[in-house]
């Protein structure tokens, strides 16, 4: 009798014993846990891609995923490899190979999700975004020496979306000038003159404006009026006459398109038309008034450029009392 005890004595000992070791290599079994993913899409407007561009092997920018994961202990695997792995905080960064179409991601405690396929293949410079859905309960331990704990951990799944602003370039206005030959036509008198017109600008700039006739009413005795009236007192004249005639005008010059410019200004100018007595009367030129102005200029055009060429068209006026028309033809001297 003494004997069976002691088998069952050293039976449940054994077994305890067992039972102990197990719990102390097994502490608690532990429940499978699944991981998957929340959603797969498109940035189309995070250009992450295209301003820090990674290379495949060969030589074409890859697509970047911007995996959205609380845990950063992922593995991640393709058939086209991945070229680069950024970790951020709140989110990994993984750069793939254009054309890829599938990615296999790993957890050492929840698994492997095997091939998950995406909507379409990945394009060069372009962001996606994959969020990872992860359980909700990370581990269930279970002791049959204490009460049921259950432990909970709740994931925050963070999505953001990174937006650079780029402010546009804008294109240098080059510095521009042109020098022109003009040719003008007016006044009471009918004068034609001869001059020169130089720009210099960029979107604004400056011109100025000279002409002569390049004539000379020489010595100058007296004026006559209209009709040769002296001193209302009535003249003899030879037919004779004598012309002079000087404008200039400078101003500003703006561009108003890729080939036209508008031009203003203000200067003086002085012309005068001379006629000679007969010689009964001495024989010395005296100056018309009616056709005779001077004093402040007033000139408004416009200037149309081809290429390397450069034409103008503007009219000018003396005090309002005469006006003339001037065209010009040239050249542009510069454009850095």
């Amino acid at each position: 009798m003494m004997g069976n005890k002691m088998r069952q004595r050293l039976f449940t000992l054994v077994m305890a014993i067992a039972a102990n070791l197990l719990l102390a290599v097994f502490p608690a079994p532990l429940l499978a846990q699944e991981f998957s993913v929340g959603r797969f899409h498109d940035l189309p407007n995070d250009i992450s891609a295209f301003i820090n561009p990674v290379k495949d092997l060969n030589d074409e920018g890859c697509a970047l995923i911007k995996v959205i994961a609380a845990s950063p202990d992922f593995a991640f695997s393709t058939p086209l490899g991945i070229a680069k792995r950024i970790d951020k905080t709140g989110e990994i960064w993984l750069y793939l190979p254009r054309g890829s179409k599938k990615i296999t991601i790993k957890h050492a405690s929840w698994g492997v999700l095997r091939d998950y396929l995406f909507p379409s293949k990945l394009e060069s410079h372009k962001t996606y975004e994959l969020v990872i859905k992860e359980p909700s309960q990370n581990m269930m331990a279970v002791d049959t020496s204490r009460p049921i704990v259950t432990t909970i951990r709740d994931t925050l799944v963070v999505t953001r979306i990174d937006t650079l602003v780029v402010k546009p370039v804008k294109s240098p206005v080059p510095i521009e000038s042109d020098i022109l030959a003009t040719a003008g036509y007016g006044g009471k008198a009918s004068y034609l003159n001869w001059g020169v017109l130089a720009t210099i600008m960029k979107r604004h700039g400056a011109y100025i404006h000279l002409s002569t006739d390049f004539g000379s009413t020489g010595n100058i005795v007296a004026t006559c009026s209209k009709t040769g009236l002296i001193d209302g007192a009535e003249r003899y004249y030879s037919g004779i006459t004598r012309r002079k005639s000087f404008m200039a005008t400078v101003g500003a010059i703006h561009r108003a398109g890729s080939r036209i410019a508008v031009f203003e200004g203000l200067g003086y100018s002085s012309n005068a038309l001379a006629w000679q007595l007969a010689k009964s009367e001495g024989g010395d030129f005296v100056k018309n008034s009616f056709f005779s102005h001077s004093g402040l200029t007033a000139e408004a055009g416009i200037m149309i450029r081809f290429n390397r060429m450069a034409v103008s068209a503007s009219v000018l006026t003396i005090k309002g009392s005469e006006w003339f028309a001037s065209i010009g033809v040239g050249v542009r001297l510069s454009k850095k």
